[in-house]
């Protein structure tokens, strides 16, 4: 009697589906039918078929390979394996040939095998690890004659009686041949049905070899494309070596459903995280595998929908974890005997785990051990499969065969062959109807998904010289972890038995999943009565877990060796590990062990983190270790040794506060004189009548006022310093208050905001400044020791560039040199330290620096930090001749617009608002100064302010989405312009317009700043709202060529350098950030960066512009490398990212976004009317005391927005200290810290650089600050999780941040910087750092999360290693000897 399980639904079909057997045989859905394949079809012409099918939809560019080297549609496929079959005929391969496959190229296997099937051949599938007397036998026994490969493997295949082809050394041959489908003369008539043999474990110590006909896999893979459900839309990972039966499914099932093979990449088996990686970042949506492996993965793929494991018997735990509603999740059945698969089960956790029932077209009965008949349901006995699906036999083995493939005395309907294949499993059948596995009859086991015959170890063991007795079990160190044990007895009349023998006798004869894990010896083994070994009396291992070795021990030399040899160690459960034994080939270790061992040193915080791919590639303890301490030794660049250490000095208490009263004083008196200058200059232009006189008087004002500015700082230079010269001066210091006067003066000029003009260059030589004709500047980091500025003509510096000729370090400023040679480059976001030089035609790339006394040789390119040679061109466009005409019309230009339309319209303009706006002119009128008692004077400046803030907004934001739009026009994308004409001057408005910070600042870190830069221009693709896509600090040149791809997320600090210039020209071209992309903080991302989809942008990282391109990476560092993608505990948030929860939360996020955003508004409106009604008390003092008013009211406001901006802060943190935190961007903690971030300003922060009231607005806003620090421009934007030790330099552009953002999940943690530390210029410090006292991090450097820096250590490079030098005295020097600056006037 037989089950039958109908099958409605061929797309999605239902294995359980069906009613109860009533009788012994269990026959597929549908009940007896005949094979799904047509007679004389063949495995090849499937393939074909469905390539012809896809071509005649239109659908021919359909990926069929995915592979991190290549991409394949299936007419590409098809075509190189037509080109493949070609050459292989004229090598003189025949139908009937047996081919063998040795690849560790997934795409060079499916190539082959598709190759050798075209012309009839059959191929047989190897591993490139086997052992060479595995790879002889399975030659000779299958009769290859030919060997397909590629050359770095050909010596492991030089001992075998078979030509090797090594594709690779033949590709411009078998490029050369047509890429169409062979014809039938070309094919030849078929010479059998052999579709391919697939060696499994054999019971003689020899493995066997399983023949496989085209009519079994055709049918079989017709029946799994239908039952199984694959999609042409899914991504199926592809992991086995195609040695293993089990790649058949993976391969041919997913190729035949028009679905897309995503292969593992060359090298070790993914495992963990790495392949839970490879899984998300791939994006795979359907999965093949042995429990073993699912069993690593310790986290959800949201993005599986189909999960299908097989090999070896499947855990009910691993069903509760895996299974989701939605997720199509089987369990497979079947012998390579059966062709690959007989019986399929959907699984659920409320049901028992079962082999399930007969896939269509399989019929299976339990069959009695003891004679040829059925056993009823219920009873245990051995699993028979039946079916279309047999194989022809072994190879070779017709006495095996004859045993394995019986008659079907059962006359089992649709069974073509006529027998059954006796597995050796037993089973029996439930009341369900379905198949219950109970383990093997015989010896045969699973490990690590692959069939194990334990008599084939113990053959081999058997013929080592002095062992008797050997017997194979395995053993479970540790629940759901199988690993095997030798037992083996020693002859009494025969030699010594070497445990080394052994071991060097099974692994040159057996794959390393045969290795045994232990090895045992015993004084006899125990037996049965029936004289059969008694394997249940056999002892658990004592021995050590297969790390015998014939290799003398040797200890470790480091401490990161030690340290790697004692973790190895404890998770081997042996006392020592030899720091030079392989850990597969001699350490006897397998994958599981090395992957709980890089588990292990994941949790050490003096490792770097080890991931199995590490492992594999440098499988001893000092090679691991090498390749660790190496890896940050290299990030260092050239500078491993540290300059001469010098002790931080310390100023005194008394004057510290003495220059901040001097500068106090300072600032008083230039605001008087600048009150003084407005005051006059405002009520002469009030004075005026009509509009052309109104129009004079404000452009002569204006005029006058703009001169004024400009003079002053250039004035103050020569008169208080004369020429800068190299030297030192202490900070606090009288020498320092004039280094001070002057920077700030010099950074304040109005001329400062001319980047990128003549007149920026014209202030510079001004101020001293060597700089050859034709150079361009665009960087607005005013370079302060100007006479100590050299810069060749013709020489293209990019924005956010330092080069200022000083530097902070150790409580000194100490001023040098910077030389640019001519028709040099120096990239966006490089540092020049003081000493460095750069020659001619030289070129320093983005996201670098030239640490002191560096130079860039003439005609070199160097990138990195520290910089160090390269071969990346950085500049895109030639030098275009520019003459002085153009620049000096074009500067021109400039300063007539200023003095003769800006100016005038907004002195004039503010004039003609009072005399329109009574409100305003009662405001702004001194004669009749308000009762700032009575209300109607805060009604009017309530009602001025959301006049000035809120019409402001509108009135900008009008003006930024209409203008910028019709200035494109006018620009188009990778045209060449010149410089200095209506072009570049439209770009550079775009580009000032559209970076303005008020709205990104407003809109980012919430769901509508994706609005907002749509407004802008940005190509967003289609979005993936995150409610945090964007931060609240990033910047272009042209919004309107700037593409980020769907679901990416950017932080705070992200350029898009999508403009190139030269000395004379200009292209703009698109920059396009990949999709599903994570951009970290303060990174320039280049038009030309060779970054795709999915990828890892780490802070700081600098871009690569050339070689191949980065996809499904991550990139760290300056230079760049790779790094993992992502890692496993940043997965842990993955279930608030998906389906209705994600809708849920993110709908909360963008609430709460929403009102944070309405507090800022709030809170700038109420900051203008405070500013406002200080304006009116000034206003109201004006007549009593004149300009000294004005001057009391400008230093009013800066203390009035030090305090207001230092409360709303701390209000919106409650007062409360902030804790480290481990969350996801959807979870409320995140968005209140979101909020903190808004409500902060850091612009209030600048004006108190270089002072002590910095220090006093740190420790009001909640730093844990130390005394006389000097901060010449740091920003800390999680205040309360930072300590700052006494005495310490903290550079211009450093940034000491507590947090870290990656893919959705938030980091924080303190920050300790011990006394006297130093951060140098653009230096970043993450969170979970500790900085020993007196310890120094130079310039542009990158000191990552967690790291612990030594006392007076000196760290550099992006990431930060340490550099060797001598120790500096132990503690802070009073520095009288370095107290004067080099200053002279000359």
């Amino acid at each position: 009697m037989t089950r039958q399980a109908e099958v409605r639904d061929a797309g999605r079909a239902d294995p359980r589906r069906g009613n109860a057997p009533a009788g012994h045989v269990l026959i597929g859905a549908g009940g007896p039918q005949a094979a799904l394949r047509r007679d004389g079809e063949r495995l090849d012409h499937l393939f074909e078929e469905l390539c012809d099918r896809l071509r005649a939809t239109g659908e021919h560019a359909r990926t069929a390979v995915d592979a991190a080297e290549v991409t394949l549609t299936y007419d590409e496929l098809d075509a190189r394996a037509n080109r493949l079959a070609r050459h292989l005929l004229k090598q003189g391969a025949q139908p009937g040939e047996r081919i063998a496959l040795v690849f560790d190229r997934a795409v060079c296997s499916y190539v082959g095998m598709l190759a050798a099937l075209k012309i009839n051949a059959a191929y047989v599938p190897l591993d490139a690890g086997f052992p060479a007397d595995r790879l002889a036998y399975i030659a000779r026994d299958a009769g290859v004659r030919t060997v397909l490969s590629l050359s770095h493997l050909r010596d492991r295949l030089e001992h075998l009686d078979a030509a090797v082809l090594c594709l690779d050394e033949v590709e411009p041959l078998i490029e050369a041949e047509d890429g169409r489908r062979l014809t039938g003369e070309e094919r030849g008539e078929p010479a059998g049905e052999l579709c391919y043999i697939v060696y499994t474990s054999g019971t003689t110590g020899r493995p066997k070899g399983v023949a496989v006909e085209h009519a079994s896999i055709c049918n079989f893979v017709r029946v799994a494309v239908d039952a199984y459900g694959l999609a042409p839309g899914d991504r199926v990972y592809q992991g086995m070596t195609i040695a293993f039966d089990f790649s058949v499914e993976e391969i041919w099932v997913p190729l035949l459903s028009g679905a897309t093979l995503v292969p593992r990449p060359p090298g070790a088996t993914l495992l963990g995280r790495d392949l839970s990686g490879f899984l998300r970042d791939r994006k795979v949506t359907a999965l093949c595998c042995v429990p073993t492996l699912l069993a690593t993965l310790d986290e959800d793929l949201p993005g599986l929908r189909f999960l299908l494991v097989s090999g070896e018997a499947c855990p009910a735990d691993l069903v509760r974890r895996w299974h989701r509603p939605g997720r199509r999740f089987l369990n497979v059945y079947g012998p390579t005997e059966a062709t690959v698969t007989a019986t399929w089960a959907e699984l659920d956790p409320a049901r028992p785990v079962t082999l399930g029932v007969p896939l269509p077209t399989y019929a299976v009965a339990i069959l009695d051990p003891a004679g040829p008949r059925a056993l009823p349901p219920g009873e245990l006995g051995e699993i028979g499969i039946a079916g279309v699906g047999l194989a022809r036999g072994y190879v070779n083995r017709d006495d095996l065969t004859e045993r394995a493939f019986i008659p079907d005395f059962l006359g089992i309907p649709g069974n073509p062959s006529g027998r059954i294949y006796r597995t050796g499993d037993l089973g029996r059948i439930n009341d369900d109807g379905e198949i219950e596995y109970h383990g093997r009859i015989d010896t045969q086991v699973q490990i690590n998904g692959y069939r194990v015959e334990l008599s084939e170890i113990e053959s081999v063991l058997l013929q080592v010289p002095g062992v008797a007795q050997a017997v194979v079990d395995t053993f479970e160190p540790e629940p759901g972890v199988v690993e095997l044990v030798a037992y083996y007895s020693a002859r009494d009349d025969g030699p010594g038995v070497d445990a080394e023998r052994i071991y060097r006798e099974l692994r040159g004869r057996l794959p390393g999943y045969m290795i045994p894990a232990y090895l045992e010896p015993l004084p006899g083994i125990p037996m049965l009565l029936s004289t059969k070994a008694d394997r249940k009396n056999l002892p658990p291992p004592s021995g050590p877990r297969g790390l015998s070795t014939a290799r003398p021990y040797v200890a470790p030399s480091t401490a990161a060796e030690s340290t790697l040899a004692d973790v190895l160690a404890d998770v081997a459960g042996v006392e020592q590990v030899s720091v030079d034994s392989h850990f597969f080939d001699e350490l006897g270790a397998n994958s599981l062990l090395m992957t709980r061992f890089c588990a292990r040193v994941r949790e050490r915080a003096d490792l770097p983190p080890v991931s199995i791919k590490d492992v594999y590639l440098h499988p001893t303890v000092r090679d691991l270790a090498r390749v660790l301490t190496a890896g940050a030794a290299a990030a260092s660049g050239h500078a491993t040794e540290a300059p001469p250490a010098t002790a931080p000095v310390r100023a005194s208490t008394a004057g510290y506060l003495l220059c901040g009263l001097l500068q106090a004083l300072l600032f008083l008196g230039y605001s008087f004189l600048g009150a003084l200058l407005l005051a006059r200059c405002y009520r002469w232009v009030s004075g005026a009548t009509g509009t052309a006189e109104i129009y004079a008087r404000s452009a002569a004002a204006g005029a006058a006022f703009f001169v004024t500015l400009c003079a002053v700082p250039i004035a103050a230079k020569w008169t208080l310093v004369g020429r800068w010269k190299p030297g030192a001066v202490r900070v606090w210091s009288l020498a320092y208050l004039r280094f001070w006067t002057v920077k700030t003066l010099v950074r304040t000029s109005p001329l400062a905001m001319f980047a990128g003009s003549p007149l920026y260059v014209l202030y510079l030589r001004a101020l001293g400044a060597r700089i050859g004709p034709g150079t361009l500047i665009l960087s607005r980091n005013v370079p302060v020791c100007t006479d100590l500025l050299t810069i060749g003509g013709g020489t293209v510096i990019r924005k956010d560039s330092f080069f200022t000729c000083y530097r902070a370090r150790a409580g000194v400023i100490e001023t040098g040199p910077v030389t640019i040679g001519e028709d040099a480059f120096v990239g966006e976001r490089t540092v020049i330290d003081i000493g460095a030089s750069i020659g001619d035609r030289a070129q320093l790339g983005h996201s670098s620096s030239l640490q002191s006394a560096q130079a860039v040789p003439d005609g070199e390119r160097w990138h990195g930090s520290p910089a160090q040679p390269a071969a990346t061109d950085y500049l895109a466009l030639e030098r275009a001749r520019c003459g002085r005409w153009r620049t000096t019309r074009f500067g021109a230009m400039q300063l007539l617009t200023i003095l003769g339309v800006y100016l005038p319209l907004g002195i004039g303009g503010l004039h003609w608002l009072g005399t329109r706006f009574p409100v305003l002119a009662e405001l702004a009128d001194t004669t009749r100064p308000r009762d700032l008692t009575a209300w109607p004077a805060y009604r009017d400046a309530v009602a001025a302010s959301l006049v000035v803030y809120f019409g402001g907004l509108a009135a900008g934001f009008a003006f930024l989405a209409t203008v910028p739009r019709l200035l494109r026009r006018a620009l188009r994308e990778g045209r060449d312009y010149p410089l200095y004409g209506f072009h570049y001057w439209a770009h550079r408005a775009v580009a000032r317009v559209t970076n303005t910070q008020v709205f990104t600042h407003l809109f980012g870190d919430s769901s509508w700043i994706v609005h907002y830069l749509r407004c802008l221009g940005y190509d967003l693709s289609k979005v993936e709202q995150t409610g945090s896509n964007f931060g609240l600090q990033h910047k272009h040149e042209s919004p309107h060529l700037a593409t980020v791809g769907s679901g990416t997320m950017v932080s705070d600090g992200l350029s898009i350098v999508n403009a190139d210039f030269s000395a004379g020209a200009f292209r703009l071209s698109r920059a396009t950030i990949g999709a599903h992309t994570f951009v970290g903080n303060d990174i320039a991302y280049p038009a030309q960066s060779r970054t795709g989809d999915n990828c890892l942008l780490a802070t700081k990282v600098m871009l690569p512009i050339d070689g191949p391109l980065r996809q499904d990476v991550g990139l760290l560092g300056s230079p760049c490398f790779e790094i993992p993608r992502s890692v496993q505990r940043d997965t842990r948030f993955d279930h608030l990212k998906t389906g209705e929860e994600l809708r849920r939360r993110l709908a909360a996020k963008t609430r709460h976004n929403t009102v944070t955003i309405a507090l800022y508004l709030v809170s700038r409106w109420l900051h203008v009317l405070g500013l406002i009604l200080l304006a009116m008390a000034a206003a109201r003092l004006y007549g009593a005391v004149g300009a000294p008013a004005i001057a009391a009211g400008i230093a009013g406001a800066v203390v009035f927005t030090l305090a207001y901006f230092v409360l709303a802060e701390r209000l919106a943190t409650g007062f409360r200290a902030l804790a480290p935190r481990f969350c996801s961007i959807y979870q409320p903690y995140y968005w209140w810290h979101e909020r903190m971030w808004k409500l902060t300003n850091p612009l209030y922060l600048d004006m108190l650089n270089g002072t002590p009231y910095k220090n006093l607005a740190w420790r009001l806003a909640g730093v844990r600050i130390g005394r006389r620090v000097f901060d010449d421009g740091c920003y800390i934007p999680e205040r309360t999780l930072v300590t700052v030790g006494d005495d310490c330099t903290l550079a211009q552009k450093s940034l000491i941040q507590a947090h870290s953002l990656e893919d959705g999940t938030f980091k924080s943690d303190h920050i300790a910087i011990g006394a006297g530390c130093s951060l140098g210029t653009n230096a970043l410090v993450h969170y979970g750092v500790r900085m020993g006292d007196g310890a120094v991090l130079d310039a542009d450097s990158f000191l990552m999360k967690g790291e612990e820096v030594a006392p007076r250590a000196h760290w550099r490079g992006n990431p930060a290693v340490h550099l060797a030098s001598a120790a500096p005295p132990a503690g802070p020097s009073g520095g009288a000897d370095r107290g004067e600056i080099a200053l002279a006037r000359e």
